[in-house]
């Protein structure tokens, strides 16, 4: 007869990857864990008490332990935000901006809408630096080439 509980476990295991697949929140991966310590019992025979057991406590320890530092090292982005990598660039005015219209500029091939950020108009083809970011809007100031 066979080992029915490999089966088991390893159905465990692709569930809870899919579910944490789909969620990306580090909730069901712990449980991946259990499941394969719980596999790799199941194949050596061991008996299924001491298998659900296992998972149990691997799976536990492991969102005790592992979940804050795998949550700070894996989904906060150490990455620059829009504003530190655009900060000290030049960019050159493609649309003029008006008491009455937002400009343009392109970042990446992606347009930006821009704001002057004192107010004053500003003519297409001058050159800006960006202020802030508000938003999906650029704030930008005048600058020499």
């Amino acid at each position: 007869m066979e080992n029915i509980d490999i089966y088991v476990w390893a159905g465990i295991i692709v569930i809870s990857l899919i579910l944490e697949f789909t969620s990306m929140d580090l909730t069901s991966i712990w449980f991946s864990l259990g499941a394969l310590v719980a596999l790799i019992l199941a194949s050596l025979t061991v008996p299924l008490e001491w298998q659900v057991i296992s998972f149990f406590v691997v799976s536990i320890v492991s969102i005790a332990t592992l979940r804050q530092w795998a949550k700070a090292k894996l989904l906060n982005s150490e990455g620059k935000t829009n504003m530190e990598l655009i900060k000290d660039e030049k960019f050159n005015l493609q649309v003029e901006i008006t008491d009455t219209q937002k400009g343009a500029l392109r970042y990446h091939d992606v347009v930006w809408t821009a704001i002057s950020h004192d107010g004053n108009p500003i003519a297409e083809g001058e050159w800006v630096s960006v202020q802030e970011i508000k938003g999906n809007k650029l704030i930008v100031k005048k600058v020499g080439k």
